[in-house]
């Protein structure tokens, strides 16, 4: 498969066929193995050549397996294919004359002449892609020479059939074969494989105003299940294009399926354009039946802040050649349920220590996850998809002590099955959009664990060393999971994340504040705590908390900060703090002015007038504060701020100002997200309640001096 959905801008990872230009001496060998000296005088996709007994035939370039420049001169070697005194060949000046004028996509990077791939099944279950991709780089941050294809060597292969550079005078620089590079993926020290390897490539003089094209072909001689077929393609990319087409090709009698998403409702009113492609021209002969996709002039994406994954909102379309889930299940928990079972006595005794103490099967949950969480080192020693969706046998990643998210799930529903508790390997698409569940694809990122206990259901992620039980990573929030040995896709919850904090300020007759306070963290709150303290020292923290104290209040002194045992998962994080700043009321003769020190509000996502495209908060939260001030001796209350109480579908918020006692006025509020998305049709409204809690975060309370000479 060529382009699965984790990447977004079309192909730029896609090598494409270069043409070579008049007068350069190359050759090409053919689908048929036939080797055929050839001329550059190619126009769109074809290409003049002379066969070895001297006869010249037009071939596409779909016939073409691969071009070799070694006839070149050592002069067109050197980088440049065409000089001054050359003419330019037709087809570069046809691609020249595709180059729009610039000022027509303000917004553009680059401009994408043609986006085109053909896939093809074969009867026998091998299959291939050939990618062709034309772009014009308007900016320089849209400047990128280097092409990179990866592939699981075992079971496919891949090559580099042309590319070359295209200068804004004509000027062809092409790839040197012999600067084609194919080694092995390491990636760290937490990333190494043994199965993937990667093909890269920099093109030649690629800058601001340059034309690179290429062309590469990815085949798939030994599927990961027998018969599986699941090419699958986005419409729209980050940069505008000219001509973007995709054609599926299957033998014909072999039915394929497909699902067309996000076509119900256009977010951004331009990509209506491509309503017609929610269902392809279906054309079939005597051999094949073709699927195809073709559009022309399809605007870019503009992304907003925190908007959705892009699987999510924008037109897509993925086929698969399995009809049901069936297989898949049975080849995912067949491998999984393996090595789960692969139990050794030494992981039984672990299990027994762990657990001794523990009355309840949430006790003993926690003490199992926490431990695979925090003993267990995050490495992956793969990166092919067979590999990562295998795993290794649980004993051998207990004794190893490290393995990726595959083993740790394996070796979690290992030791939890030691104890009676159902515990299943999960895969799911991490940090991105929605595994589809109505088609049969495998298009997944990591895994995770899905427990069935005491009449429950709940999702966990050993990977996370900071998410104290029963909390899970954050990217896994909300996705749909592929649990294959339950044969099921359930969608993980959404956890709420907490924060109650309590504050106790004195105000002092100067304006001055001094506050003690104590707040409590679960789910996000706490995670992130424990991953941007855990590993400094003290003092590192203090500074830490310091600075970002001193941008709300000026001056901040901050005189003691403690945190429970950030190291101890079975803990909650609490935090304890003292600290005081000047200057943190307005004194005008008798009157005091002064509002909750440091309580703003910061909602950048409603920053603009309109937005096409939902919010995304990526999780649920409820956050609480209370504030006690005691007021200096001799001041009594003039005027405290109304109530205020917000609530739509999207957030509660509820905010008051009390004379709970003589001299002490207490603050609370709370603010509750109560979904995940906000719907750009309720924008104007939404930002206009957020608006509210801003303007309410600045107001003051006003006490009054009383005069003591007073009769």
């Amino acid at each position: 498969m060529a382009r699965k959905f984790t990447v977004l801008v079309s192909v730029l990872i896609f090598p494409i066929l270069a043409f070579a230009t008049s007068a350069l001496a190359m050759s090409v060998v053919l689908d048929d193995g036939e080797r055929c000296r050839a001329d550059s005088t190619s126009i769109e996709n074809v290409i003049k050549v002379r066969t070895a007994d001297g006869k010249e035939k037009n071939v596409g370039l779909s016939q073409i397996k691969t071009i070799d420049f070694s006839d070149e001169t050592s002069e067109t070697k050197t980088a440049s294919a065409t000089t001054s005194s050359v003419e330019i060949p037709p087809d570069v000046k046809h691609i020249l004359s595709l180059v729009p004028d610039k000022s027509k996509f303000p917004n553009a990077g680059g401009y994408v002449i043609e986006d085109e791939d053909i896939y093809t099944l074969n009867a026998d279950g091998t299959n291939k892609v050939r990618s062709h991709y034309i772009f014009k780089i308007f900016e320089d941050r849209a400047v990128n020479p280097g092409l990179n294809l990866g592939y699981a060597f075992e079971r496919e292969s891949a090559k580099i059939i042309m590319a070359r550079t295209i200068a804004e005078d004509g000027k062809v620089y092409n790839l040197n074969p012999r600067d084609i590079k194919d080694g092995d993926s390491f990636s760290g020290a937490s990333m190494i494989s043994h199965t993937y390897k990667y093909i890269t490539a920099t093109l030649p003089n690629v800058k601001k105003g340059s034309i690179i094209e290429y062309v590469i072909e990815q085949n798939t001689f030994k599927p990961i299940i027998e018969g599986y077929f699941t090419p699958g393609f986005y419409l729209v990319g980050q940069e505008p294009k000219r001509h973007v087409k995709v054609e599926i090709h299957a033998p014909k009698g072999k039915k394929l399926y497909y699902v067309a998403k996000n076509f119900d409702r256009f977010y951004d009113k331009a990509f209506e354009i491509l309503k017609p492609l929610e269902k392809p021209v279906i054309h079939e002969d005597s051999n094949e039946v073709v699927y195809s996709f073709e559009a022309f002039n399809v605007p870019e994406l503009i992304s907003e802040p925190d908007m959705p994954n892009a699987k999510d909102i924008i037109p897509r379309v993925q086929f698969s050649a399995f009809e049901t889930w069936d297989k898949i299940y049975d080849w995912d928990s067949d491998k999984l349920g393996t090595h789960v079972n692969d139990i050794s006595e030494e992981m039984k005794k672990k299990v027994g220590e762990l657990t001794k103490d523990c009355r309840t099967n949430d006790e003993k949950v926690a003490k199992i996850y926490h431990y695979v969480q925090q003993e267990i080192r995050y490495v992956s020693i793969k990166g092919d998809t067979l590999a990562g969706r295998a795993g290794h046998p649980a004993k051998e990643t207990f004794e190893k002590k490290y393995g990726d998210c595959t083993d740790k799930s394996i070796l979690m529903s290992a030791m939890l099955k030691i104890v009676g508790i159902d515990c299943y390997p999960s895969a799911l698409k991490a940090g991105g959009g929605q595994l589809d569940s109505d088609i049969a694809a495998i298009d997944t990122n990591h895994k995770i664990c899905f427990l069935k206990y005491d009449s429950k259901e709940i999702f966990l992620d050993s990977t996370s060393q900071d998410s104290r039980f029963p909390f899970f990573r954050l990217d896994d929030h909300d996705r749909n999971n592929l649990v294959s040995q339950l044969r099921r896709i359930i969608k993980a919850g959404m956890p709420v994340s907490n924060q109650k904090s309590v504050r106790d300020v004195e105000l002092r007759p100067d304006g001055s504040v001094y506050i003690r306070g104590r707040r409590e963290f679960d789910g996000a709150f706490e995670s992130s705590i424990r991953a941007r303290n855990k590993r400094l020292k003290e003092e590192q923290i203090k500074d830490d908390f310091r600075r970002r104290l001193s941008a709300i209040l000026p001056g901040v002194k901050l005189h003691s900060l403690k945190y429970t045992d950030l190291m101890n998962l079975s803990l909650p994080v609490v935090e304890e703090v003292e600290y005081e700043a000047a200057d943190a009321a307005i004194i005008a003769d008798d009157l005091m002015l002064f509002s909750v020190p440091g309580y703003t509000f910061n909602f950048s996502e409603v920053s603009t007038k309109e937005r096409k495209f939902p919010i995304d908060y990526e999780y649920l939260s409820n956050i609480e504060s209370v504030f006690n001030f005691k007021l200096p001796a001799g001041y009594t209350v003039k005027y405290l701020p109304a109530p205020l109480t917000v609530e739509n579908k999207y957030i509660l918020f509820k905010g008051e100002y009390k004379e709970t006692a003589p001299g002490v006025i207490t603050f609370s509020d709370k603010i509750e997200r109560k979904a995940r998305f906000v719907d750009p049709a309720d924008y104007a409204s939404y930002k206009a309640d957020l608006e509210k809690l801003m303007k309410y975060a600045g107001e003051k309370v006003v006490i009054r001096r009383e005069n003591v000479n007073k009769k």
